[in-house]
């Protein structure tokens, strides 16, 4: 069994060389896993997800939907300390674009001892978000999707964002060059 850091190291390794080619196959989960990477309200939903899936990955007979130890069972585990532990400095290490606190601490999933299923109200904002990742949490549970495949995906879409993010910065920069050039060389 790989320990929680080399699961990770290896997903990005998986997807680095070429961010162009989608790990998971089915589309609708593949774009499901987008819309929570690239979510600008919260971030919580991709932290949850990460730790869900590095935990699953690393324990394979955990159920992903009961990240909360006070559920009680073999079956069990906690999130927030997959997340603490492993998924803040893997995330800090890549620059993702992620906060660095864990979603286990956020308004719509402390204080929880419950199973992650698709039909519970974590009553958090935006309300869809929270949905897919419950039901991501699901294809995985239900098997239609590896944990493993399905974090590797997230980090793709993560590097994605992030190059994105850069690209964009690098324009903007490269404007503010054009115009400060401009009215420096030729107004003058």
């Amino acid at each position: 069994m790989s320990t929680p850091a080399a699961i990770l190291d290896l997903a990005f390794e998986r997807v680095v060389s070429d961010l162009t080619q989608p790990v998971i196959d089915d589309t609708a989960i593949s774009s499901n896993v987008e819309f929570v990477c690239r979510n600008p309200q919260n971030r919580a939903g991709v932290r949850l997800l990460l730790a869900c899936c590095l935990a699953k990955s690393h324990k394979p007979n955990l159920d992903i939907r009961k990240p909360y130890t006070e559920i009680g069972g073999l079956d069990c585990y906690s999130g927030r300390t997959y997340y603490e532990a492993y998924i803040t400095s893997f995330i800090n290490k890549h620059e993702l674009p992620c906060n660095p606190t864990t979603a286990f601490l956020t308004p719509a999933l402390r204080n929880r001892n419950i199973f992650l299923t698709p039909e519970l109200n974590l009553v958090g904002k935006p309300p869809i978000l929270y949905k897919t990742v419950l039901s991501l949490l699901d294809d995985v549970y239900s098997g239609r999707v590896l944990a493993e495949d399905m974090l590797a995906e997230t980090i793709r879409y993560l590097l994605i964002v992030k190059n994105e993010k850069r690209q964009r910065i690098a324009s903007l920069l490269a404007d503010l060059r054009t115009v400060y050039y401009y009215r420096t060389f030729t107004l003058s």
